[in-house]
């Protein structure tokens, strides 16, 4: 998807059968097939996409009834609620602060110092704000789910951002996983960006706040997601890897490889 710190330059869809390109109510750019059960074949999504360091996007361009609109970020989602344990660390966090962005950097500094990022056992990766909580591990999803549950709990908007990492010191090769993010709405600076799980990965916290570097491609936006068309089933928990349905049913895990390759940038005369 497309904004202040990507543009996508081109993107090929090959396949054995029609598509359509259509965006979702969050501006999520998405390609739609119906494959015939006799049909074989394999669909490849080529994108150039020019990255630049993420900064805040300014509160002008945050038009009402646009994607970037606050107030399509306010609400509790199926994985994020608002009561209960979160609304108290939302309240407890908050304490002493005054306006939204000391309150926004207060949720990032708790969640930075009271999580781990941990791989283990069960149940993390699905951004349950709730068992994160309990659990004070997981990964970025989960990271990220608690800050925005605790941001909008204090009627502060937060968008969920998932995209994939491409490797700092690689100019080539395959993308084993996803990473996401989070923005805050600040009132006098826009959709401020952070990366908390990277901040505690890295112990550069101040790093991660307010600028992000471009080692990453945004994906999509959003949680409790329709596509566009609409699926059959249930809203996605969020949207990085193809979703499928046969006769209205989702398939589970879908086959996918993802593969990057740099080019070089343009030539800068002085």
């Amino acid at each position: 998807m497309n904004g202040p710190a990507q543009r996508v330059q081109q993107l090929q869809v090959d396949a054995p059968v029609p598509h359509q390109i259509a965006r979702d109510a969050n501006g999520n750019r998405i390609v739609h097939l119906t494959w015939p059960g006799a049909t074989a074949g394999e669909l490849r999504v080529r994108s150039l996409v020019r990255r630049a360091p993420s900064r805040a996007v300014s509160p002008e361009d945050a038009h009402p009834g646009t994607p970037l609109d606050p107030t399509r970020y306010s609400a509790a989602a199926s994985r994020i609620p608002l009561d209960g344990v979160i609304e108290a660390l939302g309240e407890q966090e908050s304490r002493g602060t005054a306006g939204s962005a000391e309150k926004v950097r207060s949720f990032y500094d708790y969640v930075t110092a009271n999580m781990k990022y941990s791989k283990h056992g069960d149940g993390w990766g699905q951004g349950d704000a709730i068992w994160a909580c309990a659990s004070r591990y997981g990964n970025c999803t989960d990271f990220h789910s608690v800050f925005i549950g605790m941001a909008r709990s204090r009627g502060i908007p937060a968008r969920f951002l998932i995209g994939f990492p491409i490797p700092a010191q690689q100019v080539e090769g395959e993308i084993p996983g996803y990473h996401c993010g989070s923005e805050a709405w600040l009132p006098d600076a826009g959709w401020w960006p952070l990366d908390a799980s990277e901040a505690w990965k890295s112990q550069r916290i101040d790093d991660y706040y307010g600028a992000l570097p471009s080692d990453r491609i945004r994906f999509s936006v959003g949680r409790d997601l329709v596509l566009s068309p609409p699926q059959a089933g249930e809203p996605l928990n969020y949207f990085i890897y193809p979703y499928a349905e046969v006769d209205g049913v989702a398939v589970e895990k879908v086959p996918a490889r993802f593969h990057f390759r740099r080019l070089p940038g343009p030539t800068v005369s002085h």
